[in-house]
């Protein structure tokens, strides 16, 4: 049974919000003035920016210091600025700060399964964390403070850089007629190289931009198109050229809390459910996976559509299955020829 947990103080509820689920899975608790758990109750102190750093060092400065005598401070997640928890420890080394603090640098990593712990490796409350994240099955990797900070730096450049090199090689798979799916899952079996390459937090979208135009236009050209539906996010859609629907009846959805600016394509219907937007539908264009998207029923789509016309950019479903259900599809790298 397990036993031992953590209780961190945060500067503000929203970051209780946001954040206690994910670390209270790792054993961790975080408190706030509004959870009502006193200062004195808690074992150490998170922030994630300078915001954060600034609402603790005046609570320091007042009661807290004389409430609590806690010495460990979190810089937790991937906002904190670059080495800003090297030079928290540094300072606090020097005796620039009032309190002396054992600074951890966290972030939790791969689906939160695994952890990057910076900081002195033979630290009091270093050794606690390893414990408390080995305990509740979170794999964890002892480094420097900077060395975390890098990792987060490179990772979403490492993962752009591997989703560029499926997209040129989904057109060559296209042009010889193999799988592209299947080619990226015998590549993945290599260790070195791993399953999945599609990165959902791409920041540029040019790449799914142009396939989508490309192949939405030959839909277009070879059937009878009035109603489009859209499944992909905010970002994804404000990024595609303009007119590239015009006339088209045009229902999105953008996920169950997704807000979509009126401004951006003031025509465009917004469903609050994938049921309302698939409604009638002849093509659905399915931009970036959004959670939902696992959960559909691919004969619940084809039954609720007008023509099951499917266009793919998060390469959700297997193709095989696909062309069971939908009269066309068509996914990246999967050349089916189903518009020509």
């Amino acid at each position: 049974m397990r036993e031992q947990r953590m209780t961190l103080w945060a500067a503000s509820e929203q970051i209780v919000r946001s954040l206690g689920g994910s670390l209270r899975e790792c054993g961790i608790d975080l408190a706030s003035e509004q959870t009502g758990l006193p200062p004195e109750g808690v074992d150490g102190f998170l922030v994630t920016g300078h915001d954060d750093y600034n609402k603790l060092r005046a609570a320091d400065r007042t009661s807290m210091r004389q409430q609590n005598d806690a010495d460990l401070l979190v810089i937790y997640g991937d906002e904190a600025p670059y080495a800003w928890a090297d030079e928290l420890a540094l300072s606090s080394e020097a005796g620039d700060d009032a309190r002396k603090w054992e600074v951890i640098r966290l972030a939790l990593w791969s689906g939160n399964e695994r952890a990057l712990i910076g900081g002195n490796p033979s630290g009091k409350y270093m050794r606690l964390v390893c414990r408390l994240l080995a305990e509740y099955g979170k794999v964890s990797m002892i480094c420097g403070r900077r060395e975390v900070d890098e990792a987060i730096r490179q990772l979403p450049r490492y993962l752009a850089w591997k989703e560029r090199f499926y997209w040129e090689l989904g057109e060559w798979c296209d042009t010889r007629q193999v799988s592209l799916r299947q080619v990226s899952r015998a590549l993945g079996l290599d260790t070195r190289i791993g399953q999945g390459w599609l990165f959902a937090e791409r920041r540029d979208h040019s790449h799914v931009c142009k396939w989508l135009e490309r192949e939405c236009q030959l839909v277009l050209e070879k059937a009878k198109i009035r109603r489009v539906a859209l499944i992909g996010s905010n970002a994804l859609w404000d990024k595609m050229p303009q007119g590239w629907l015009a006339k088209m009846d045009v229902a999105v959805y953008t996920g169950a809390d997704g807000q979509y600016p009126n401004e951006v394509h003031p025509d465009w219907l917004h469903g609050d459910s994938w049921n309302a937007v698939l409604q009638d539908a002849d093509l659905l264009v399915i931009g970036d996976r959004l959670g939902i998207v696992d959960e559909l029923s691919l004969q619940e789509v084809a039954k609720v559509m007008r023509q099951s016309l499917v266009v793919d950019a998060a390469s959700c479903f297997p193709t095989q299955e696909a062309q069971l259900f939908f009269k066309g599809y068509r996914a990246i790298g999967e050349k089916t020829n189903v518009w020509e």
